[in-house]
């Protein structure tokens, strides 16, 4: 790159980090290069003249005007903000004017509005802060043209998943590379956590919500039920051992009875190893609950809506949003177990210090009517700076 185009560069880029682009400047405010800017360094002591014909040539383009001191010496380069300039100045740079790529991004983002309610919630937020020139903020998200057209794609595809599909297989049909799906993972994650319902905090947990999974999913169960399956009846207390259930085993069991007076659902798996109540039924979550477990739960609901439901977790924010989630998706009202300050003392020793994203969300659930029946716990937790894991009760 020669010294005009080095400089050039530098004026586009203090012009992109600006508020002059985005047109949030109140009053007006050059753009320039003071002579103690490091692209100046290598020819401010340098005689042979480059420097001056670099900066002649600059102002004969109309780019930039520069200004000197008394003794002529330059002072500063302050460029030109006509917008035909700054167009002819991304031109001659072979550089993308942000310009372009913000009427780019939003043409995208307007053919998503009618997609799945989480590619049109997202478009939505994409366009409002494209409309406010934060193509930065945007790119966080989306970092190409491409990168959004791919993931509305896999999140679309996600999104009307009717059962549970491994990834690698998901991977094949969408993309025919497994790898672009995994580039491409961590944005998937961070939009489904941001624009759904979706309480999980960890990636491979936010991706299996959606319906694909790593391996085959299990889900644990144990305790007062009798079903049938594959003509097979089985007793669950004469069984005396947790029963491993495929997702595709679900879909065919029968529910013949319950005996149970209460379900219990259990985050982590040592507690469900551990947990043992009379006259209970006891299913393990993983951590999340997808379609095909809450198909049964259920399952057993409607054989026995008379009974309770209790979900146990962590006494975190997770656990308070995974309660919630429970109670909007399958319509029953659980009640929390062992979530409360009763706990968050019995235990205080095995308490965890609180992180800054636990006191953001802790904070936003004060506010969220959702979760007001956990207020004084979460109080209680913000005053001590505390959390607990469901295992440190065991």
């Amino acid at each position: 790159m020669n010294l005009e185009s080095e400089i050039l560069t530098a004026l586009i880029n203090a012009y992109e980090r600006s508020k002059v682009s985005k047109g949030q400047n109140k009053v007006h405010k050059d753009i320039k290069l003071d002579i103690t800017h490091s692209v100046f360094d290598k020819h401010r002591n340098n005689d042979n003249g480059e420097l001056d014909v670099a900066i002649q040539r600059i102002e004969r383009a109309g780019f930039a005007k520069a200004f000197y001191t008394r003794n002529g010496q330059l002072q500063s380069l302050v460029l030109n903000l006509d917008d035909e300039s700054i167009e002819k100045l991304y031109k001659y740079l072979k550089r993308a004017n942000p310009k372009d790529l913000i009427a780019r991004y939003k043409d995208l983002f307007q053919t998503k509005l009618n997609s799945c309610q989480i590619v049109r919630d997202f478009s939505k937020r994409m366009l409002e802060l494209l409309d406010e020139k934060k193509l930065t903020t945007v790119q966080q998200y989306v970092p190409t043209e491409n990168d959004l057209s791919d993931i509305c794609k896999a999140i679309e595809a996600m999104s009307s998943l009717e059962e549970d599909v491994q990834e690698r297989i998901f991977c094949a049909k969408l993309f025919s590379d497994s790898k672009r799906f995994n580039d491409l993972r961590g944005k998937i994650s961070k939009i489904i956590r941001e624009f759904s319902d979706e309480p999980f905090d960890d990636e491979e947990d936010v991706i299996a919500s959606m319906g694909v999974i790593k391996n085959t999913a299990y889900t644990f169960i144990k305790g007062d039920l009798t079903i049938k399956l594959n003509n097979q009846i089985i007793n669950l207390n004469d069984y005396g051992q947790p029963l491993a259930l495929s997702d595709t085993a679900i879909k065919s069991i029968e529910v013949l009875e319950v005996s149970a007076k209460a379900l219990y659902t259990i985050e982590n798996f040592t507690s469900f190893d551990v947990f043992n109540k009379k006259d209970s039924i006891v299913i393990y979550l993983g951590g999340f609950h997808n379609a095909v477990k809450r198909e049964l739960i259920l399952k057993i609901h409607n054989v026995a809506p008379h009974i309770e439901y209790f979900h146990y977790g962590d006494i975190d924010a997770g656990g308070f949003y995974i309660l919630n989630h429970l109670r909007k998706k399958t319509g029953i009202k659980f009640k929390s177990f062992m979530m409360g300050i009763d706990e968050l003392e019995k235990y205080h020793d095995n308490c965890k210090k609180l992180t800054l994203n636990d006191k953001k969300r802790l904070n936003l659930m004060l506010e969220n009517t959702d979760f007001n029946e956990f207020k004084e716990t979460i109080t209680y937790m913000l005053n001590n700076n505390i959390k607990l894991e469901q295992e440190a009760e065991n």
